[in-house]
């Protein structure tokens, strides 16, 4: 933004604040020249014309017998101004709930969505109308999300995850200090990554629990471009299968060239 874009704000905003100081009444108005003339509280505050009719085609703003008003949607444009950081995550929000576990117990949560990188490859099309990544994955990561929640993981942010699961080893947090129910999620959890292998819990923790972008992970982990797309794919297939969620003549059929052991691997 230019600096006489800032200052045409600030003026917007000094103006919508004003108004909104004043109620459903407005303020009384007067032209002079190429200035218009607001008094409030025995005093004149001059603002320049031009951007008084700009704010009243916008619908900001509007005269009524004499009197400057402040409209609906100005008073949402003044939030906007007085509120950036909120504005835009209301903007660019998908706002959901879900429920984790606190020392007190059970407590429901609001959640964007939209942070999900998981939600977004869900959402997102390509050329044929196909999301990347189809409903049974997507509903096979945020059961893992779920469950890492749940068990109080998140805290944990330093974990490595590969190496818990090719050892066995659980958390550093003894089974004692959290509730039954978080015990129950963690077990679902190690079990869920014992499921999809050490070359792939990794990834799959990353992106479904820890929001890590793709680009990020690919990054940290030293891989090529658009591999961790394929590396995700490639571990949400073991967890659909792992969960049960496609069975009988429906079951996703996870293809690969190797032993049935066999895990994938990218070589640095």
């Amino acid at each position: 933004m230019s600096r006489a874009d800032q200052k045409a704000q600030r003026t917007e905003l000094r103006i919508l604040k004003l108004l909104n100081g004043h109620g459903g009444s407005g303020l009384p108005i007067s032209v002079d020249g190429e200035q218009v003339i607001l008094c409030a509280t025995g005093r004149r505050h001059a603002f320049p014309a031009a951007l008084v009719e700009d704010l009243e085609q916008r619908q900001l703003v509007a005269h009524n017998n004499g009197h400057l008003l402040l409209r609906e949607e100005g008073k949402a444009r003044l939030m906007r101004l007085l509120h950036p950081d909120e504005a835009h995550l209301a903007q660019n929000s998908e706002l959901g709930e879900t429920s984790i576990q606190t020392p007190e117990g059970l407590r429901t949560v609001r959640v964007n969505d939209a942070e999900s990188p998981l939600s977004r490859l869900h959402a997102r099309k390509d050329r044929n109308g196909k999301t990347w990544i189809d409903d049974t994955q997507f509903q096979a990561g945020e059961r893992l999300r779920s469950d890492f929640e749940k068990a109080c993981l998140q805290p944990r942010i330093s974990a490595n995850w590969e190496a818990a699961v090719a050892s066995g080893s659980r958390s550093a947090m003894q089974a004692g200090d959290i509730s039954d129910f978080a015990i129950d999620a963690r077990n679902r959890f190690n079990r869920a990554l014992a499921a999809v292998g050490p070359e792939l819990a990794g990834v799959a923790v990353d992106i479904c629990c820890f929001l890590h972008g793709l680009e990020q992970v690919e990054r940290a982990r030293g891989w090529p471009p658009r591999s961790a797309k394929l590396m995700l794919r490639a571990a949400l297939d073991m967890l659909v299968r792992h969960y049960g969620l496609v069975t009988g003549a429906g079951a996703r059929s996870v293809r690969q060239w190797g032993a049935q052991d066999y895990r994938p691997q990218i070589a640095e």
